[in-house]
């Protein structure tokens, strides 16, 4: 994130900062709060429902617990103390994505906090790391439906760039595209 942005979302009160094992349980409780706000319309109501904060928070300490390498950094936005969005992000899942690259695993900010600027904060902070370390194409999946989100990483530079795929969540499944961006700075 550039020295301009950084000082706009400071004087909004937006820390943002790195993930730590202290977190799992905020980051899985905006996980589980924003699929149900983010995707109600999109996915089974008794799915989304279905999501349980200790579940989540299971995974969140596992997937914190690797980043001691800083392989798989997630960072996340607080607002008065209070763990508000997160971002996670790590090297590319996908065979065809040429390397350098970073894939954006998942970014989520409570919806009350939402068009507040917490989620570009997060996106140009995992962004600025990710290039930082010499990265030159990122990719991220979003469900193809969700176009608040489409638009959200569009306004920001990114672009569908093909790869599609079917996503199974139980009893729900989704398509997916892959939105990428590059190249660098």
């Amino acid at each position: 994130m550039d020295a301009g942005r950084t000082n706009d979302v400071e004087a909004r009160g937006i820390l943002i900062r790195r993930a730590g094992l202290a977190d799992a349980r905020a980051i899985a409780e905006v996980t589980v709060a924003g699929w149900r706000a983010a995707y109600r319309e999109m996915l089974p109501d008794d799915f989304l429902d279905a999501m349980r904060v200790d579940a989540r928070e299971v995974a969140w300490r596992e997937m914190l617990a690797r980043d001691v390498d800083g392989g798989v950094p997630a960072w996340v936005a607080e607002r008065a103390g209070r763990v508000a969005g997160f971002v996670s992000s790590g090297p590319p899942r996908d065979e065809d994505v040429p390397l350098p690259a970073a894939e954006i695993y998942a970014i989520y900010v409570l919806a009350e906090a939402w068009r507040q600027g917490l989620g570009r904060a997060l996106l140009e902070t995992a962004v600025t790391h990710w290039r930082a370390g010499g990265a030159k194409t990122l990719v991220l999946w979003v469900f193809e439906a969700n176009a608040p989100a489409r638009a959200f990483y569009e306004a920001m530079g990114w672009r569908a760039d093909g790869g599609r795929q079917a996503l199974e969540l139980g009893s729900a499944s989704a398509i997916e595209i892959r939105y990428r961006l590059c190249p660098g700075p």
